[in-house]
């Protein structure tokens, strides 16, 4: 499987229910509820890849494998504006 954060193939992913731990060698490891990836599904949303980043690599000062809830929606992004920015031709 992906990294849930950065879609890094190399990673490790865990499913265990009610959350998808992930160990990759880019972003750390970690752990988002179910609940965060339904939403994102519903909403159309992923994961900002650099804030996600910073905020495991914060959050695995106190927690060695800190969970992206429902209330870190803020971490998200609106998947179909990174869709067009690869489709747009190149103005160069």
């Amino acid at each position: 499987m992906t990294c849930v954060i950065c879609l890094n193939p190399g990673a490790r992913v865990v499913s265990g229910g009610v959350w998808q731990e992930f160990h990759c060698p880019d972003c750390g490891s970690g752990r988002v509820s179910g609940e965060l990836l339904n939403l994102m599904t519903l909403l159309n949303l992923e994961l900002d890849i650099e804030p996600v980043r910073r905020w495991v690599l914060e959050r695995r000062r106190s927690d060695p494998l800190p969970m992206m809830q429902v209330s870190d929606i803020l971490l998200c992004r609106d998947a179909r504006a990174t869709e067009s920015v690869l489709t747009q031709p190149n103005p160069l």
